[in-house]
């Protein structure tokens, strides 16, 4: 997704709420993308994995994702 030209990375959970993130993994700037089969972010440069919400789910990243306002 984009946004004011910016990559954005966005979920809904499952209540409904819409969480909006930057792609760029904390561990060493790769862009995350979404796997469904796990509903996580996962970074496919070193194998940070993130829960929906942004939060580290599995290192070597060890801040979670920054949330964007929309």
């Amino acid at each position: 997704m984009s946004l004011h030209g910016e990559r954005v990375a966005a979920y809904r959970d499952e209540a409904g709420s819409q969480h909006t993130l930057s792609p760029v993994c904390t561990h060493l700037a790769c862009y995350v993308s979404w796997n469904r089969a796990e509903k996580s972010w996962d970074c496919h440069c070193h194998g940070s994995r993130f829960t929906g919400e942004g939060t580290v789910n599995q290192g070597p990243a060890v801040r979670d994702l920054a949330r964007v306002d929309v």
